[in-house]
C-alpha cells in the first residue's frame, strides 16, 4: 500500500496530542514534518510539546518551530481550556529531543519539494504558518493535493467568541490568504469536535496499562472545555486524521468558503454549494466514529 506523504502543523493542546497520537501509529502516513505554530498556548510551550510527542511516539519524523504570532494581530491563547502549558497538568519530563529547525515555513516547503507527489497539509491550529508559506513561495501551492483544516465553523456561530471559531479568531488574515491561494481544502469544522466528543473514562479505559493512557491521565485533570461537558473530550483536531484515513465514515460537503477579518474577526461561513472550490465534513455514523478513534489510538491494544 503506497502512504499518504503528510505535513503536520499543530499547535499542542490537549486535542492536537490525541490527533498526533492517532497519526503516529498510522501506518497508512508518510509523515515528512511536524511544525509548531502559537495557538493553543505560545509557540515556546506549542514547540516543546510538539517536540516531545513526536519523538516519543512518533520516532524520527522532523519537528520545527513555526510562527510566534498571527500575521498582523496581538497573539491570544487558551490556556484556560488546555491547561498552563498546553496539555492539561502533564508535566513534560527532561529530555534530550533536539528540534530540527528554528524555521518551520521554509521547513514545509523543503518537505513538499521533497515529496515525490503532492503531499497532504495537515492543519490543527491557527493557519499563520501556511499564510507566511504561501506569501514566501506562491509555488507551493502547486506542491500540496489537499489541505485538510480543523478550522471554522459552518454558520458563523464559535467558541472563543460568539462568532469565532478558535483557530479562525486567532489569525483570520491569515486564514484568508489560505482561503485564496487556490488550494483545495477540507474543513473539520468546529462542531465535528462536539459532535465527536469522547468519555475520557473511556480513553482511560482503553488505554489503561499503557504509558500514553498514563500521560493521559494526568493530562485529563487539567483539561476544562466546557464545550465538551464535565468528563468528555472534544475531539476537534482528530477528525482530520480520521477523514484520512477512514473518509467513509464522512460525508464531504462541497461548499464555498468566507472568513471576515473586520467587524468580526474570524467569522466564518462554509456554505454548501455544488460548484464550490472547498469542502467541509460532516459525520455519518458517531457511533462508528467514536469507536474508530478510540482504536486509533491505542492500536497496540487492539
Amino acid at each position: 500500500m503506497d502512504k499518504i506523504p503528510v505535513i503536520i502543523d499543530a499547535d499542542p493542546g490537549v486535542d492536537d496530542a490525541l490527533a498526533l497520537k492517532i497519526a503516529f501509529g498510522s501506518p497508512a502516513l508518510d509523515i515528512r514534518l511536524v511544525c509548531s505554530v502559537a495557538g493553543n498556548v505560545n509557540i515556546n510551550l506549542t514547540t516543546a510539546n510538539a517536540l516531545y510527542l513526536t519523538k516519543k511516539y512518533g520516532g524520527s519524523i522532523p519537528v520545527a518551530r513555526g510562527s510566534a504570532s498571527p500575521l498582523s494581530r496581538k497573539a491570544t491563547d487558551a490556556s484556560s481550556v488546555h491547561g498552563a502549558g498546553g496539555i492539561g497538568n502533564y508535566t513534560i519530563p527532561e529530555h534530550d529531543y533536539v528540534l530540527d529547525s528554528e524555521d518551520g515555513v521554509e521547513c514545509i516547503y523543503r518537505a513538499l519539494k521533497k515529496a515525490e507527489k503532492p503531499a497532504t497539509l495537515i492543519t490543527l491550529g491557527p493557519v499563520t504558518n501556511i499564510a507566511s508559506l504561501f506569501s514566501r513561495h506562491p509555488d507551493a501551492v502547486n506542491l500540496i493535493g489537499r489541505i485538510y483544516a480543523m478550522i471554522a465553523s459552518v454558520d458563523g456561530t464559535g467558541n472563543i467568541t460568539e462568532y469565532a471559531e478558535f483557530n479562525a479568531y486567532c489569525d483570520p488574515e491569515a486564514l484568508d490568504t489560505v482561503i485564496r491561494s487556490g488550494a483545495e481544502i477540507v474543513f473539520a469544522p468546529m462542531h465535528l469536535g462536539r459532535d465527536a466528543k469522547l468519555s475520557q473514562k473511556d480513553i482511560l479505559e482503553r488505554g489503561k496499562g499503557s504509558e500514553f493512557g498514563s500521560m493521559l491521565g494526568e493530562i485529563f485533570e487539567g483539561y476544562r472545555d466546557e464545550a465538551a461537558g464535565e468528563g468528555f473530550v472534544a475531539m476537534y483536531d482528530a477528525n482530520v486524521m480520521e477523514a484520512i484515513l477512514r473518509p467513509e465514515l464522512y460525508e464531504f460537503v462541497r461548499c464555498t468558503a468566507e472568513v471576515d477579518t473586520g467587524e468580526y474577526p474570524g467569522r466564518t461561513f462554509l456554505r454548501p454549494d455544488g460548484n464550490g472550490k472547498f469542502f467541509y465534513l460532516e459525520i455519518k455514523d458517531t457511533a462508528a466514529l467514536d469507536e474508530a478513534m478510540l482504536s486509533d489510538l491505542f492500536p497496540e491494544r487492539i
